[in-house]
This record gives C-alpha cells, sequence and structure tokens, in this order.
C-alpha cells in the first residue's frame, strides 16, 4: 500500500506545473557605431524608470545588436535603451537636461515633453517568451 501511495504521489508530482521562467530576446536597430555598449533597463510598472528589475548590456554593433533577458516571470515589462557612446556609465544630457545619447523605449514609445508613461512601453511576456524590436533615435 506504501508503494502504491508512494508512485501515486510522484506521478501527481511531475504533474504539478514549475514555475514557468521566459526568455525576452530584444534586437537594437539603428545603433549609429560599434562604440560603447547598449544599456537596458527592464521595468514593472510600479518601479518604471526608477527602479529596474533587471539591468543587462551588450557591446554596440553598427546596424543592429541583440540581447537576451533570460528567466524571467511571465507577465508585464517595461523597456528602456539606450546607447553610452562613450562608455561612461551613464546616460549623457545636456544642459536643459535632454539626452544627448541615442535612445529608446519599448514598443518605440515617445513621450510628449519627457519620457512616455509605462502603458505606452509595455509589452505582455508570455511563458513561451518573446522577441521585440526597438530602434534607438
Amino acid at each position: 500500500m506504501k508503494r502504491i501511495v508512494h508512485t501515486t504521489l510522484l506521478a501527481l508530482a511531475g504533474a504539478v506545473p514549475l514555475a514557468q521562467a521566459a526568455d525576452l530576446s530584444i534586437r537594437i536597430d539603428k545603433v549609429g557605431s560599434s562604440e560603447g555598449q547598449l544599456m537596458v533597463a527592464l521595468y514593472d510598472a510600479g518601479g518604471f524608470l526608477k527602479q529596474p528589475l533587471r539591468n543587462a548590456s551588450v557591446a554596440a554593433s553598427a546596424g543592429a545588436t541583440s540581447l537576451v533577458i533570460k528567466d524571467l516571470a511571465p507577465g508585464d515589462y517595461g523597456i528602456a535603451v539606450y546607447h553610452d557612446v562613450n562608455g561612461n556609465g551613464k546616460m549623457d544630457r545636456n544642459m536643459m537636461g535632454i539626452p544627448v545619447e541615442p535612445f529608446a523605449f519599448g514598443r518605440n514609445a515617445q513621450g510628449v515633453m519627457g519620457p512616455p508613461g509605462f502603458d505606452a512601453v509595455k509589452l505582455a511576456l508570455p511563458a513561451a517568451g518573446l522577441a521585440t524590436s526597438i530602434t534607438l533615435r
């Protein structure tokens, strides 16, 4: 009897899905040069442009550059990207606070007199993963 119960529990344990992790593939287009790095920040709604959930970087490659952020829980995410051309680890801005290095947001959203809101940039990441592209400006 113990053996039947043990076998049944093992079979049921195999039927219960584990927490799924998805991969987000990002292609960044209109990379102006191979200098520096592309810096990517991934946000949830509560921390958009304040506290990233994940940061990633990849060496710039003129034309297009791709990267994959692995093992994400399915859900809604916002993406912000900038090309750190001079490699100083920050987005350079002019005296008015306007970025002087190329940047972009998920869904190629654009803000009016500032960055776009989370709803404009959010992507729904399914359990199967997602591939998206963003164009620098």
